[in-house]
């Protein structure tokens, strides 16, 4: 048939919400041991991490964890 369709994708068909885990910044997820050298594509949300302390999603590049703005609401 077709192709297996990862656990993940199965939450996102069914309406279930995406919740990333939530920290005050980039150190503060570090020392709770999530790294994104450990984490590798991994989006978390950070509350006061992004520029000027505002809140921000972070995505994994594997090395580092690269800023996602949050900007203007969506319409």
């Amino acid at each position: 048939m077709g192709k297996e369709i990862p656990h993940g994708f199965e939450k996102i068909r069914s309406g279930e919400q995406i919740q990333p885990p939530t920290f005050t910044n980039v150190a503060a997820a570090v020392a709770a041991g999530v790294t994104a050298a450990k984490f590798p594509r991994r989006i978390i949300h950070l509350s006061a991490g992004g520029t000027g302390s505002v809140a921000c999603l972070a995505f994994s590049d594997g090395t580092n964890w690269k800023q996602i703005a949050i900007g203007a609401n969506a319409i």
